[in-house]
């Protein structure tokens, strides 16, 4: 009887250990079941946040403003209580101000009306004088009949506006020998810029300023010549445009030169898209532009994004690259003679990104941002200062650098190094794979070359010049849409480089390429006719003989 129940309960034994068993396999894939479960909620929530931000970013790109200024962050009012018991102050305040007998009147201080500001007189326009003289029989007093002597006069200003469209007749005297009837001379006249074109350099300058500075396709220029009574068809228009680059081409060359040989070199580029390329159908192809410090605006077209573009065009660089972190890029860091600058407003974008998901942090790191910008301005200034004590100083580039570098190292340096102790603490607390956890990880992985600048007093904060020099493309896309072939987009390349180093330097576009298109074809040094040396050698003169010109024609009127 004893054995019999020994054995029973070691079977009973077994079954409950079996049992024991099962429950724990049971509990273990229960377990692997919430943590699946626990894993997919959160990668959800970070694709919902991914989906959030994504919409909050497609909405600001369609109705949101361009501009990325914001308010500054409230500052905490005179009234605000950090003390305990902050709701027994307040509380206090409210009972005191039941109780008060007297009756305050509020009365509204008087605002003047602010006066709209009248527009000023352009300081680099030609100026044409009119003189308006008293005729000789009313130059008596009607009281006295004296003689009225003069005592000075009266001025006023005004704009006008001269466009017109006019025919240049070109006529050359020919001379033959009356006695032989065999030898015949013709007076040599002005070279063309189009050989057999109808176009004039003048005619062809308002062209390439209508298309590539003010972004008027050829088709609206082709209708509004026809509304002044002039038949010009569009590819006309088109195929002269393409002429006069092929023609300027050695200009963009040495432009090109020029940014190379630089050791600080800004770029960044656009998409456009290419209507008939080489390898067929309608495709999307970029714009490039290579930037130095001192305005040098260079563009290049390629028909895609990989890495064959800025190696191809950098190829002989050697220095600093201020970019995006664009893996295009990386065959140039590859070789050693390339250093990568990171920009700053770049990496802030992807925390107003964030905004959506996660404000709080997000706001924090904007911030944090703001307080370096404002080194900046700081910066700024005090090189303004430096340079009005040391005017026209042959090294002020030099003592700018040296000045900035120093209030960088002073400032900006411990603001970034608690910066960086943040954003490691930080990423600690965001959601894994959401928008503010991409935008630290962008941050940190980028951050040698984000603070780069902190070495160089030349080297800018971000790349902000870059993306100005792309804005002309950007608004000129939405009015011409496509580019029509791979000529047609290394045309704009060129003559757009020409077109935005004259708006950085104060140059008149359409000035620079009436004269420039007359000169290119004798002037042995091309360098002196990039817009930078066509500013220091030849401006004055055309400027000149523009207000001389003016002034017979208005005498004549």
């Amino acid at each position: 009887m004893d054995t019999v129940n020994a054995h029973d309960l070691l079977e009973q034994n077994a079954v409950l250990r079996s049992r024991l068993g099962e429950r724990d396999a049971r509990l273990l894939e229960r377990e692997q079941e919430i943590e699946a479960l626990r894993a997919k909620a959160e990668s959800l929530e970070a694709s919902n946040a991914r989906l959030v931000s994504n919409c909050e970013t497609l909405r600001k790109l369609v109705f949101g403003p361009s501009s990325e200024r914001r308010p500054l962050a409230p500052k905490p009012s005179a009234d605000a209580s950090f003390l305990p018991f902050a709701d027994l102050v307040a509380a206090g305040k409210r009972v005191a101000e039941e109780k008060k007998a007297e009756v305050t009147v509020e009365v509204k201080a008087h605002t003047r009306k602010r006066k709209g500001r009248r527009s000023r007189f352009p300081k680099d326009a030609p100026v044409v004088r009119t003189t308006y003289e008293l005729p000789e029989d009313a130059r008596t007093c009607k009281t006295c009949q004296g003689p009225l002597t003069e005592m000075g006069e009266e001025e006023r200003k005004e704009l006008e506006r001269l466009e017109l469209t006019l025919v240049h007749e070109i006529a050359q005297k020919k001379y033959s020998c009356s006695t032989c009837r065999d030898a015949v001379v013709t007076a040599p006249g002005p070279d063309r810029v189009i050989d057999k074109g109808i176009l004039g350099v003048g005619f062809l300058a308002h062209v390439l300023t209508e298309r590539f500075q003010h972004h008027m396709p050829y088709h609206r220029q082709e209708k509004k010549y026809a509304s002044e009574g002039i038949s010009l068809s569009r590819s006309v228009l088109c195929q002269s445009a393409g002429r006069c680059a092929s023609l300027l081409e050695p200009i963009y060359e040495a432009m090109k030169r020029e940014v190379v040989s630089r050791d600080i070199v800004h770029s960044d580029d656009t998409p456009v898209v290419l209507r008939d390329g080489p390898r067929g159908g309608r495709r999307q192809a970029r714009l490039w532009i290579y930037r130095t410090l001192d305005g040098i605006n260079v563009f290049d077209f390629t028909e895609d994004r990989s890495a064959d573009g800025p190696t191809e065009f950098l190829r002989g660089f050697s220095g600093t690259l201020k970019a995006d972190d664009y893996a295009g890029y990386n065959p140039l860091y590859k070789t050693g003679d390339v250093v990568f600058s990171a920009c700053m407003a770049h990496a802030r974008r992807y925390y107003t990104r964030a905004e959506s998901t996660e404000p709080e942090f997000a706001l924090e790191a904007i911030e944090r941002i703001r307080e370096i910008y404002a080194v900046e301005k700081e910066a700024k200034k005090a090189v303004e200062e430096a340079r009005a004590v040391t005017p026209e100083s042959g090294d002020a580039d030099a003592v700018a650098a040296n000045v900035t570098l120093r209030i960088r190292q002073e400032k900006a340096k411990p603001l970034l190094e608690s910066f960086l102790d943040w954003l490691t603490v930080t990423r600690t607390q965001v959601l894994d794979r959401g928008p503010m956890a991409g935008a630290i990880d962008y941050t940190t992985s980028n951050w040698d070359a984000l603070i780069l600048y902190l070495e160089d007093g030349r080297l800018p904060i971000d790349n902000n010049a870059a993306e100005r020099s792309l804005r002309g493309v950007c608004v000129g896309r939405k009015n011409w849409n496509v580019i029509g072939s791979e000529n047609g987009g290394k045309t704009a390349a060129r003559l757009f480089s020409l077109i935005e180093t004259c708006k950085e330097i104060d140059v008149n576009p359409r000035e620079y390429f009436r004269d420039v298109l007359q000169r290119i074809s004798t002037c042995s040094d091309v360098t002196r006719l990039t817009p930078h040396g066509w500013k220091r050698h030849f401006q004055a003169e055309v400027k000149a003989k523009r207000d001389q010109v003016l002034q017979l024609f208005y005498d004549s009127t």
